[in-house]
């Protein structure tokens, strides 16, 4: 078997074949229940979705520099190009605002099996910031010990995040030098949680909550709600900023980006055709004061107003036990009950075993905390990001650090 040395090796786009080649390898992993070709079929389905259509969507693939296309690369990995938004303190004399910015989410980091334990993955996800940020927001000198830096650059990102399943310590050290303590940082990986049992019932509104009328919604009526969500996600930015002296960040959950997480719970229902169907009817719900008989599609999903909402997907699809998990949530404390106890209802419906909400505000942890919920930080799925700007780690501040834009 031919060995390389790190300056022998570098990243590139993949071409068609090699992506195939990338998810064929994987299906052993992470097919959960599809058979190969469903797996396959599901992913060429989903990279015609907003998420990754248009050029969103890159798989990268560590591979020797005499050979870039070679099928035999070392791993791969993919990059998801996402509408994002930034706010910091305002200077002396200026307004407040929240700039768009691009954001990368990281997903699918494999290795097969026979290339493990030889440093390639970490390499590739140490070229991947050479790809992926501004060269001023990187190292002087590309390490020497590496070669040259990759050809192929977006140099768009103003920050990175990737979700790890493998602990907070292998990522941490995949940084642009050979340092090794400047990769991505944890944070905020934390499950509030409710744990169904089959005598479960839905508690009755307790005096003082708001009375209204909860409208399910679909995956059509979730694409309405999501574009009105960003524009208030950057008002309450706005407003956050002041009062916080670090910059604030985070990604935005319309154009695809949250409906790829219930898009991707995708079943083949009939083993013979390649027609996919989705395991829930409803991802969400949104709750309309008394009264108002509008809906989503009225006034009332727009940005001007506060609607209390949650928006979910369904893990466990293939392989139980299932878990509802909140994508987004919009709430208030005096809706929060209400809130919960329409997840709780929506979890019974979806036969899920378990209700997750993650980073939830601590404001409300302890009206959580009141209803019997749990929080706990996670084992898996642990959320990390690279910030590509001058100001350090603690400078800046992960907002909406939820389910939404995982990948």
């Amino acid at each position: 078997m031919t060995t390389f040395t790190l300056a022998d090796l570098s990243l590139f786009p993949a071409t068609p074949a090699q992506m195939l080649e990338s998810r064929k390898r994987s299906a052993e992993s992470w097919a959960k229940g599809l058979t190969l070709e469903q797996y396959v079929l599901r992913d060429a389905i989903m990279d015609q979705h907003e998420h990754a259509a248009g050029g969103k969507l890159t798989t990268w693939v560590l591979a020797p520099r005499n050979d870039p296309e070679t099928l035999d690369f070392m791993c791969s990995v993919e990059t998801f190009r996402r509408p994002a938004i930034v706010a910091m303190t305002p200077q002396q004399g200026q307004s407040q605002q929240a700039l768009g910015v691009i954001g990368y989410g990281i997903a699918s980091v494999f290795t097969p099996p026979a290339k493990r334990r030889r440093g390639y993955a970490q390499h590739m996800m140490r070229l991947l910031h050479w790809v992926l940020a501004p060269r001023s927001m990187l190292p002087v000198t590309f390490p020497a010990a590496w070669g040259e830096p990759p050809h192929a650059t977006l140099g768009d990102a103003q920050f990175s995040v990737l979700y790890s399943d493998v602990g907070g310590a292998f990522y941490r050290t995949c940084g642009p030098d050979e340092s090794g303590v400047n990769g991505w940082l944890v944070r905020g990986a934390s499950s509030t949680s409710w744990r169904l049992s089959p005598c479960d019932l839905v508690e009755p509104r307790v005096d003082g909550e708001p009375a209204g009328r909860w409208e399910w919604l679909t995956e059509d009526a979730v694409k309405v709600v999501m574009p009105h969500e960003a524009e208030r996600m950057r008002r309450d930015m706005v407003r956050a900023a002041p009062s916080d002296n670090r910059t604030l960040f985070s990604f935005l959950p319309h154009q695809g980006v949250c409906a790829f997480t219930i898009q991707r719970t995708m079943v083949f229902p009939d083993p013979a055709s390649a027609t996919p169907a989705l395991p829930l009817e409803t991802w969400g719900a949104v709750l309309h004061p008394p009264g108002d008989a509008r809906s989503t599609e009225d006034a009332r999903a727009g940005a001007e107003s506060e609607p209390a909402f949650a928006i979910w997907t369904l893990d466990g699809v293939r392989e139980p036990p299932r878990a509802l998990v909140v994508l987004r949530l919009r709430t208030t404390r005096a809706t929060f009950s209400a809130v919960l106890r329409m997840l709780v209802q929506a979890a019974q419906e979806a036969d899920a075993a378990t209700v997750e909400i993650w980073d939830l505000p601590e404001t409300l942890q302890t009206p959580a905390h009141e209803h019997g919920w749990t929080t706990a930080e996670r084992d898996d799925h642990l959320s990390a990001f690279k910030w590509y700007g001058p100001e350090r780690e603690d400078e800046v501040k992960w907002m909406f650090n939820e389910k939404f834009c995982w990948c």
